[in-house]
């Protein structure tokens, strides 16, 4: 029997159900807004790091280790002067299509992608290239072995 707001108890309806109050979407990732500035957050390479190594258990542990391998060897072509900041940064870019290929390929979890594609709208110095690469170091560094 319906309610008088027209509901089905029991998710008894063919519909749906629509969450009701102020939660997030299904997809919404849960651990916090990456902010690749130590003083705007300065819990960034360990309690958000720590809730961003929780929230990203479903990807398997070689692809988050082969991202942050990509991410590296880009830090160090820009350390080393093997190539100019401006010259890698569409490569950084392009970690975006790389972390969407892997989620397709169910590799990589939703909130993987959500993590490295917040990150990346965020680089565009090498001073947050660097920023980026400590983030990610401190979030496998949090990772549970096993756990993937």
């Amino acid at each position: 029997m319906a309610d008088s707001n027209n509901r089905q108890p029991y998710g008894n309806s063919n519909q749906p159900r629509k969450p009701q109050g102020n939660y997030p979407a299904s997809n919404a990732v849960s651990a916090p807004k990456i902010v690749l500035d130590f003083k705007s957050d300065g819990e960034l390479l360990n309690k958000t790091a720590q809730l961003w190594a929780n929230s990203i258990g479903g990807t398997k542990s070689t692809q988050v280790r082969n991202f942050y391998d990509y991410v590296l060897d880009l830090f160090d072509k820009v350390q080393t002067g093997k190539e100019q900041f401006g010259d890698i940064l569409p490569f950084v870019k392009m970690l975006n299509s790389k972390v969407h290929y892997a989620k397709e390929r169910r590799v990589a979890s939703a909130e993987f992608v959500e993590m490295i594609k917040q990150c990346i709208d965020q680089v565009k110095t090498e001073e947050q290239l660097k920023v980026f690469k400590l983030f990610f170091e401190a979030v496998i560094g949090f990772s549970k072995k096993g756990e993937r």
